[in-house]
């Protein structure tokens, strides 16, 4: 793993797993919504419609773009983006299960499409920084 990488995952548990969305959402009190969410990783890689040669900006991957946006708006999006190699990228999501994590990444359109596959990863962070992301937009 990259330092750059290992930054982010540490990072991500700084994740105050968006309570108050939680709570607008499911009716919880914040500390039961913060306690019922869980740190999930999706690993994109290029899938069966990706078309080799051509960048990932070319990809058709708009669809994809403004689900990720929706799912940070709805607090379920910590961080996400493309690798630098150009061929996938990453994002850590929240979900109460494995269930939600993967119906979560089976809408995606990008995996809908065939454009990317991905590899999910429960992830339970055991180290923390309390700074941002670096690099972030």
């Amino acid at each position: 793993m990259t330092r750059s990488f290992l930054r982010a995952a540490m990072v991500a548990v700084a994740l105050s797993v968006a309570p108050a969305c939680a709570t607008a959402q499911t009716g919880t009190a914040p500390a039961e919504a913060t306690a019922a969410r869980q740190l999930f990783l999706f690993q994109y890689s290029p899938g069966p419609a990706w078309r080799a040669g051509v960048p990932m900006r070319q990809q058709g991957l708009g669809p994809h773009a403004a689900y990720m946006q929706r799912l940070q708006d709805e607090g379920r999006l910590f961080a996400g983006g493309g690798y630098t190699s150009d061929d996938g990228g990453m994002a850590i999501v929240t979900a109460a299960d494995m269930d939600e994590a993967r119906a979560i990444l089976a809408a995606d359109p990008a995996i809908v499409s065939g454009i990317f596959v991905a590899e999910l990863r429960h992830w339970v962070p055991r180290f923390r920084v309390d700074e941002p992301l670096p690099g972030g937009g």
